[in-house]
């Protein structure tokens, strides 16, 4: 690997750890006040507003964003030729997908308040969506300090602003207001920002061109769509299968979990962009490359583990006090999970950057009805336990398979 590589990852990687360390604290700091304040069932409330959101975004890119981003990585110069029209997609992809969530909305059993939330989340949703394309130019053209700064700001205003109006309403409602003001905020910069590794923003509407568009970038989508649906089903099926309780006991053991995914987040924005590069200029580096960040994963991943398997108790105790004593056994489970999660990052990465995404596809697509088939049994019986061990299972599964794969890719 070249000295000139390592600075640029190293310094790529500072830029998001800084803003991993400071996002996901903020982030932590605002789930224990809103549990400490709101209970289970007001934790679970929050987490199923956005996750739902979430889940319902499946038609909001169709895998032309990431498609976008590989080959401005790969040829920065297209990035001119292939912007209008991928953002004019990206706008009529998102007032549909937002059509989408209002139609499954209102007839959902849920109060007339949460489905006014969702509706205004969704809302936000559509800037969020479009800001993605902004994202996609910075990380291409191996940028990540905009995304860190952007992403720092809108966490501050969340914790700060939303946590003193959370303490002083003790509601949900003026709360999730207050982020989505928060998640515009951040839009907007993302987009000002990305604009300026381009000439000039132009937008075009030439269905003839989506076509062309979606014939490449289908793969991606549904890498995206599997993924959605493997990370979004848990929280989704258990609300709606279990009740606001269960679910805010399990959204506090992964939100947990998910304090530990900055660090394969961080490997994979800052490698991708330079893995898709090298894969046409130096396979060689590119093998380095792949064997170090796969090693440092594995070994992070290990001590994660038995991390969180030990001091389960006293983190669940200490971050959300003793009504969320059921979420110790969740946790426990789900911390078995956190190797399989690091490598799947990695592999998933390696085989979108090198065009093996339709093998890629057919792994996630896999997984993804496996985890939909095992929670709904295990969610049936056991309730948060079971989503969390349909989640190692999954993750488990993929990690094989992709193992496998990337093996084979990377010795021919």
């Amino acid at each position: 690997m070249t000295e000139s590589l390592k600075l640029k990852l190293i310094k790529n990687a500072g830029w998001l750890f800084g803003a991993e360390i400071i996002s996901k604290l903020f982030a932590y700091g605002i789930i224990v006040v809103l549990s400490r304040t709101l209970g289970p069932t007001g934790l679970g409330q929050y987490s199923f507003i956005f996750y739902y959101v979430g889940l319902l975004g499946i038609f909001s890119d169709l895998g032309v964003g990431y498609y976008f981003m590989r080959e401005v990585a790969r040829d920065r110069g297209k990035a001119e030729e292939l912007l209008p029209d991928v953002l004019g997609f990206k706008i009529v992809l998102a007032l549909l997908n937002f059509i989408i969530i209002v139609a499954l909305t209102i007839p959902l059993p849920k109060p007339g308040w949460m489905k006014v939330l969702i509706i205004l989340a969704g809302a936000e949703a559509m800037l969020t969506w479009i800001a993605y394309i902004f994202i996609n130019i910075m990380y291409a053209h191996e940028v990540t300090k905009y995304e860190a700064i952007a992403r720092v700001i809108e966490r501050t205003w969340a914790f700060f602003v939303g946590g003193s109006i959370l303490y002083l309403y003790r509601s949900l409602t003026p709360f999730v207001l207050i982020l989505l003001a928060g998640y515009t905020i951040r839009e907007i910069l993302r987009i000002r920002w990305g604009s300026r590794f381009v000439n000039r923003v132009k937008i075009r509407f030439r269905p003839e061109v989506w076509v062309s568009l979606l014939k490449k970038s289908y793969p991606f989508w549904l890498i995206g769509l599997f993924t959605l649906i493997y990370y979004r089903t848990d929280m989704v099926m258990l609300s709606l299968m279990r009740g606001d309780y269960e679910t805010g006991i399990y959204r506090a053991a992964y939100t947990l979990i998910e304090v530990s995914l900055f660090v394969p987040n961080i490997v994979v924005s800052t490698t991708m962009p330079s893995m898709a590069r090298l894969w046409v200029e130096d396979r060689k580096t590119l093998e380095v490359l792949f064997r170090k960040s796969f090693q440092m994963l594995v070994l992070i991943g290990v001590l994660g583990t038995a991390g969180y398997y030990t001091l389960a108790r006293l983190g669940i105790i200490i971050v959300f006090g003793g009504k969320f004593i059921p979420s110790v056994p969740v946790l426990r489970i789900l911390s078995l999970a956190i190797p399989f999660m690091f490598l799947n990052s990695l592999f998933g990465s390696l085989m979108n950057a090198t065009g093996k995404e339709l093998t890629f596809t057919k792994i996630t697509g896999f997984t993804a009805l496996l985890n939909v088939v095992l929670n709904y049994i295990l969610i049936l019986h056991y309730g948060a336990s079971g989503a969390a061990v349909a989640t190692v299972v999954s993750q488990g599964v993929a990690s094989l398979f992709s193992g496998l794969c990337t093996s084979t890719s990377m010795s021919t």
